[in-house]
């Protein structure tokens, strides 16, 4: 396959999981066929099939591309130095998740998997890996915060990694149901807990 076919592939699969959100988020999971997702993307339903055979199919690629966006935001936070103050962090966090919650955006779908995990073992293994990225990712924060000093020197990494791995859903349900949150909110929250001033 040449790179210029590989690149029109990807644009295509990208495409498609672009409508099967829209689709998705318009009508849940159950009341989307494969057929209006064909319709969505304005390709071939020829295309559609060939690149994702099933619904499960398309709920799995918009999986992976919320893993890759939180991955990337963990990745990019572990790279830097000095290591960034845990309040800039959670802002920077939230207004990622915010972003990737706007209309039609993947993250309006999460609350949907998290639902259909509690009795759908297929939706479960997709629905866990984001937030076992999210955890782990914490975790790591956590440690290069107690080893900067800025959490108590017997602070529990995985202990506060837990509990900061709260933020994802919280943000996602304030953020939609409440439509009155902002990053900023979850920083100050942060810097209240810890006893700090902005």
């Amino acid at each position: 396959m040449t790179t210029a076919s590989a690149e029109q592939l990807e644009n295509h699969r990208q495409q498609i999981l672009e409508a099967a959100q829209r689709c998705f988020v318009r009508n849940g999971l159950h009341g989307t066929s494969m057929e209006d997702v064909a319709a969505e993307s304005k390709l071939p339903a020829e295309t559609v099939s060939r690149l994702f055979e099933t619904r499960d199919d398309l709920v799995e690629g918009i999986a992976v591309n919320i893993l890759r966006m939180i991955s990337n935001f963990f990745e990019e936070v572990s790279r830097e130095d000095p290591v960034r103050p845990l309040d800039e962090i959670v802002e920077r966090f939230a207004n990622t998740v915010i972003a990737f919650s706007g209309v039609d955006g993947p993250g309006r779908l999460m609350p949907i998997y998290w639902a259909s995990a509690l009795y759908n073992t297929q939706m479960a293994e997709r629905a866990w890996p984001p937030i076992e990225q999210g955890r782990s990712g914490w975790v790591e924060i956590a440690e290069r915060e107690r080893v900067a000093g800025r959490l108590p020197a017997d602070a529990d990494p995985k202990a506060v990694g837990a509990m900061l791995a709260c933020l994802m859903p919280g943000i996602l349900v304030q953020h939609l149901l409440l439509e009155d949150i902002d990053a900023a909110t979850f920083r100050r929250g942060i810097l209240g807990l810890l006893g700090a001033k902005a």
